[in-house]
């Protein structure tokens, strides 16, 4: 999950999540993997971090305030 800005998937990384490509995933199986396993489960948590006010972008990257 990442702040957008004037490229493509360019932006400060908020949160990631790995998820496991596995032998014969099609692009379709693997996106939607990635949307199941890892978009789906961090996009609540990075809205909730940008709405309290506790992620900034320092110096092009996210930061996580405490």
């Amino acid at each position: 999950m990442h702040f957008v800005d004037e490229g493509t998937d360019t932006g400060p990384i908020i949160l990631q999540k790995a998820v496991e490509v596995e032998p014969g995933d099609t692009p379709e199986v693997l996106q939607k993997r990635v949307m199941e396993q890892a978009e789906w489960k961090i996009l609540p948590q990075a809205l909730d971090l940008i709405a309290g006010g506790k992620v900034t972008v320092q110096d092009g990257k996210a930061v996580i305030l405490s």
